[in-house]
């Protein structure tokens, strides 16, 4: 890749804050200050866990941010489908991600192959070459790993169905602690008292914004 995994998270670790700005801009409908305030200790708690080491790349930093520039928009645009009552009778939150799921694939085709080339084909031959990978078995874990996606996905667009796309953002970014305990209990891979500081601030990050946007939605 163009930069380490842990680079990555930290940038992507910003998503709240595109979320934040695309909301108010489409909605036209700004949260109190002290609300987005609550978002600097889940951003700098999940991105202090994830930093292990000191590397910068100008096309990891700027793909990653071009990523959460793209998550928000899709998230702003298809909470105000939902919520226009436009959707259709049939069209629920499940299907309205189906739909833009194919469209993304559709778009997609033309630019794998003006960027990769044949490149795909050639890592499958690779990864065939390692000891007890076969075509039966790469194509298996090519197929669970998309299911698992989408239904991440899915499950993403009911819970965008029922809440603010910055709560949704949130959440996302939280995903990443997630994902680091899970490693642990899984994989046995220990933890540092970095991580385990930063997952504590995110956690804790979460918890305030929670409380300080109910309490601001309950005064108006």
């Amino acid at each position: 890749g163009a930069g380490p995994v842990s680079f990555t998270h930290i940038v992507k670790a910003l998503e709240p804050f595109f979320s934040a700005l695309v909301a108010a801009m489409v909605f036209g409908k700004w949260m109190k200050p002290q609300v987005y305030a609550t978002l600097l200790p889940v951003v700098g708690g999940v991105g202090y866990a994830c930093m292990k080491e000191r590397y910068f790349s100008w096309l990891a930093f700027n793909s990653a941010m071009g990523s959460n520039l793209s998550f928000a928009l899709r998230a702003v645009v298809s909470k105000t489908s939902m919520g226009d009552g436009n959707l259709g009778k049939n069209l629920s939150s499940t299907n309205l991600f189906g739909l833009v799921t194919i469209a993304a694939f559709l778009l997609s085709i033309p630019a794998a192959f003006m960027a990769e080339g044949t490149t795909f084909f050639d890592l499958w031959n690779e990864a065939l070459k390692k000891d007890g990978v076969t075509a039966m078995s790469l194509g298996q874990s090519v197929l669970v790993s998309g299911l698992f996606h989408y239904l991440n996905n899915e499950v993403m667009y009911l819970t965008l169905s029922n809440v603010h796309p910055v709560t949704l953002a949130v959440g996302n970014t939280m995903k990443r602690v997630f994902i680091m305990v899970a490693s642990v209990l899984v994989f046995r891979n220990p933890v540092s008292l970095q991580a385990g500081i930063g997952s504590a601030v995110g956690i804790g990050g979460v918890l305030l914004y929670s409380l300080t946007k109910n309490y601001y939605e309950q005064l108006s």
